[in-house]
């Protein structure tokens, strides 16, 4: 792992800019092997570029990950606490080999961080950016100009244009005029992104309750938990939810264990129809009428291209399985997780070209989302057939967000980068978490979620 942090920013005068006070503006650089020419038994070459915006004095910072490469622990043995090796940074008396970057001070140029309200508002889900301390913004700039910060306080705020705070309301609003209807396929790791959505952002969302196992990355079902970690909370009845497939029933126990009261005067009240008779994940008390400005949302749970468990897409996305509910205008897919720990690059290869055929055949009028897999991946298991390297991982993604592109046009929705900015220290606190999974903190899905509202919403006033 190679980042470049950056340590001060001055002006042409020498005075530090109170803009990038402390903020360590890291930027990954994505490594790739070229160690072709070399004995591999010895030595491992790497190769990587990275592009600069912010003004600034940058220190390489790089470490070697204790997983790349390597199995996961073997069945029955602890897996120990995220840590890196530093490496040395520079070859003594090689001028050649720098171990720091100057980028040059430029007020005017379109990325300072002073002319960031000047830029258009994101409809792209994957942009680069940079974190910056929420006490370094100018005091002009209004919280809703900006996403919420994230538990260290930086923002996220992109180079080539602007994230705005969106509610829910207000992403339903647009979501029920311009995608009506939502099919959306993924793992657990799109069951803990949907929570907030369904429980209208009320997930995890207060300070206190981030230490909770299911805030930082558990994503066991709700009915495993205490129910007085969800008092008195409101169920928004914005959504029509359908839910289908393996373990999908644990959105369905988040809002049937919630108090149901109605957050406005006309709630949704409907039938899911994979329900028999009874009311499905969108109950509501009776007596309420039917409203319009809503989505429809119809999950089903896979896991990437591989048959596992069972689930597979070859059996789940067929025109029969999703003709009970309404047409999509909109398909989210999250792949990776899985396929990289189970699955061969080889037949992933085969089977993204086939799974974006299907899609295409079932949805031909639909517009396509893909969804990148999740910077915090495998941290520790006792499946000993379980395979990481961070390496893999962005091979298997760039992999899918061509072959998505290419067939699909699909937007891409990337919840990979923006983690992967984050200062290195950030990131070790983020991996040390008590879990035995690839999920996230609360805080980074609040946030991805906020990237996925921004490209949908903006652009439709």
């Amino acid at each position: 792992m190679v980042d470049l942090v950056m340590q001060s920013s001055k002006n042409d005068d020498g005075v530090n800019d109170p803009l990038y006070a402390d903020a360590r503006v890291t930027v990954s650089v994505n490594m790739r092997d070229v160690t072709r020419n070399s004995d591999y038994a010895r030595s491992h070459v790497y190769e990587g570029a990275a592009q600069l915006f912010d003004p600034g004095l940058y220190a390489l910072d790089a470490r070697i990950e204790f997983r790349n490469g390597q199995w996961n622990a073997d069945p029955g043995l602890h897996t120990p606490d995220y840590k890196e090796t530093p490496m040395r940074n520079t070859l003594p008396g090689n001028p050649l080999v720098p171990s720091q970057v100057h980028v040059q001070y430029d007020p005017r140029h379109a990325t300072y961080l002073g002319r960031h309200q000047n830029l258009p508002l994101c409809t792209n889900g994957a942009v680069p950016g940079r974190w910056i301390p929420e006490r370094n913004l100018p005091p002009t700039w209004k919280t809703w100009q900006y996403m919420s910060p994230a538990e260290d306080g930086r923002v996220w705020l992109p180079y080539a244009c602007r994230l705005r705070r969106i509610s829910h309301a207000e992403f339903v609003f647009h979501m029920s005029r311009r995608w009506p209807s939502v099919h959306w396929y993924g793992d657990s790791n799109s069951r803990r992104t949907l929570r907030p959505f369904v429980m209208g952002g009320k997930w995890c969302y207060e300070a206190n309750s981030t230490a909770r196992l299911d805030c930082l990355c558990n994503d066991a079902p709700k009915d495993l938990f205490p129910s007085e970690w969800y008092p008195g909370m409101t169920v928004p009845h914005w959504y029509r939810v359908h839910t289908n497939g393996v373990h999908s029933t644990e959105i369905h126990a988040d809002l049937r264990r919630l108090l149901q009261e109605p957050t406005d005067p006309r709630p949704i009240l409907d039938k899911d129809p994979s329900d028999d008779g009874d009311f499905g994940p969108a109950h509501v008390p009776p007596g309420y009428r039917l409203r319009d400005d809503y989505f429809d949302l119809y999950y089903r749970f896979t896991r990437g291209t591989l048959d596992m468990y069972g689930s597979h897409w070859e059996r789940d996305i067929t025109p029969a399985a999703v003709a009970p509910y309404q047409p999509a205008s909109l398909v989210v897919v999250q792949l990776i997780t899985w396929d990289a720990a189970f699955g061969s690059f080889a037949s992933f290869k085969v089977d993204v070209e086939r799974l974006a055929n299907r899609l295409r055949t079932v949805y031909p009028r639909a517009e396509f989302v893909y969804r990148s897999g999740p910077y915090w991946c495998c941290r520790n298991s006792d499946d000993q057939a379980k395979k990481y390297s961070r390496l893999r991982f962005q091979s298997f993604d760039a992999h899918a967000r061509n072959v998505f592109q290419r067939k699909l046009r699909a937007r891409v929705w990337d919840v990979m980068s923006p983690p992967g900015q984050r200062p290195p220290e950030s990131k070790r606190l983020s991996e040390n978490m008590p879990c035995r999974s690839a999920h996230s903190r609360a805080e980074h899905i609040h946030l991805d979620n906020q990237v996925f509202m921004n490209m949908l919403v903006n652009g439709q006033e």
